[in-house]
């Protein structure tokens, strides 16, 4: 057994941190282990950490019988076991083909030969060095997660190495397709031959994917109801659920117009009419639409479900019955990634508000209006002085009201009223007698 401390070294400087390298009898060869201190004591106690760990792995000291058996089993055979398994479970062809091919890669990118050498490091030294979109390496990632959640149902592993990774960050997701206008898709149905057109507006009015609506038959459509119906079944749906589909009177007539008279219930209706890339950006330059426009973002075959649910969002359908229609789990799926906003009817829906105006502010521009507003203002003392707690009476509010009618004609005749003196007493008896005669006059 080799286990010793030392400080890695880069560009001629030597770390301050501390690594471990660690090789067990039952090791091919050994392996270093970044330990993240500066203290040489520290190291030294984790160091001891490790040793202990691993030798207990290595013995199967507390570990059940079928992972330690896993761990001898080179990484390629689980994997040959694990597509086996999705195979029996039939899965859809294009999962299969990606567990096939993509894992084998990624083993041999990050040099993973048994399940004791897939760890998080060695995976993301490898993602931050392979240059792939983040697309691409969050792919990778959950197609690698995927295998690792049957390793662990099989209990060929206790824990998952990789379930502290995330996913890198991507702003770019779901904005590389767009969407095509009506006027676009007008277009492409009148340049685009009758067998493909119809493949088109299929995709178009059901928002089918191109494996779905490959493994359509004839018997899975129902003319004889109003409006007619597609059922896909479960075996095509890349949810694994069967769908039913109503059909928009036009596509119903161009699909009778291509159904033979004899035509068998298990013939295939679209096999050998999906296009290609290459025949579809053909179709697109007959049409004058462009495969990329000026964003980058491009229009492919799926380019057409996205076209189905923005037309959806555009016709004010309610997002819960556009996403079950688009067959979606999560409605920021429908609401996001198959919606484009530049396809929206933003300016017809923003010109439906309702008129707000900022009222015009009064001028002064005469002398009336300036005697208006001093009567306003004289009134508006008046009812303070009430409102505040001042003795006034109703006599004297409107003693005040008739001079402030005409504020200039005591100034024209040249008299001047004389300040009121009145004692404490008198306001009480004006009012015991004002309201004598007010009960009086009330009583007759």
């Amino acid at each position: 057994m080799i286990a010793f401390l030392f400080q890695p070294s880069r560009d001629g400087q030597k770390s301050r941190l501390w690594s471990a390298r660690i090789r067990l009898d039952e090791w091919p060869k050994a392996r270093a282990f970044p330990l993240h201190v500066t203290d040489k004591r520290v190291a030294e106690e984790k160091l001891r950490n490790l040793v202990i760990e691993f030798e207990r792995e290595t013995h199967g000291v507390g570990i059940p019988k079928p992972t330690r058996e896993a761990w001898k089993i080179p990484l390629a055979e689980h994997h040959a076991a694990f597509v086996a398994s999705c195979e029996a479970a039939k899965l859809a062809r294009n999962t299969l083909t990606k567990y096939r091919q993509a894992l084998p890669k990624l083993f041999e990118r990050c040099g993973w030969t048994t399940i004791r050498d897939v760890t998080a490091q060695s995976f993301t030294t490898w993602r931050d060095r392979s240059g792939l979109a983040p697309k691409s390496v969050n792919d990778l990632l959950c197609t690698m997660r995927t295998f690792l959640l049957w390793m662990k149902r099989k209990r060929f592993i206790l824990v998952d190495p990789l379930a502290e990774i995330r996913k890198v960050a991507n702003p770019d997701a779901g904005s590389f397709r767009r969407a095509l206008s009506v006027e676009e898709a007008r277009r492409l149905l009148a340049k685009a031959p009758a067998h493909r057109a119809l493949v088109y507006l299929s995709m178009m009015y059901t928002g089918l994917r191109r494996s779905e609506l490959n493994g359509l038959k004839w018997g899975d459509f129902d003319f004889t109801v109003t409006p007619s119906r597609l059922r896909v079944p479960s075996s095509l749906s890349k949810n694994r659920k069967e769908s039913t589909h109503f059909l928009r009177p036009e596509l119903t007539a161009a699909m009778l117009a291509v159904r033979p008279s004899d035509v068998q219930p298990g013939a295939w209706v679209f096999r050998g009419t999906i296009p290609r890339v290459p025949t579809f950006k053909s179709d697109l330059k007959a049409a004058e639409i462009p495969f990329e426009d000026a964003r980058g973002r491009r229009v492919d075959l799926h380019a057409l479900r996205k076209t189905y649910g923005t037309m959806l969002a555009a016709a004010g359908v309610s997002p819960r019955v556009a996403m079950e229609l688009m067959r979606h789990s999560d409605m920021k799926l429908t609401m996001g990634v198959y919606t484009d906003v530049a396809q929206l009817p933003i300016i017809e829906e923003s010109a439906r508000l309702p008129s707000l105006q900022i009222p015009p502010k009064r001028t002064q521009t005469s002398d009336s209006s300036l005697v208006g507003d001093a009567q306003g203002d004289a009134q508006r003392s008046a009812l303070t002085g009430v409102l505040s707690g001042h003795q006034l009476s109703l006599g004297d509010i409107l003693r005040q009201e008739r001079e402030n009618s005409n504020p200039l004609e005591n100034h024209i005749l040249g008299h001047e009223k004389a300040p009121r003196v009145t004692t404490r007493r008198f306001p009480e008896m004006e009012r015991a007698k004002r309201l004598e005669l007010s009960t009086s006059t009330l009583a007759r």
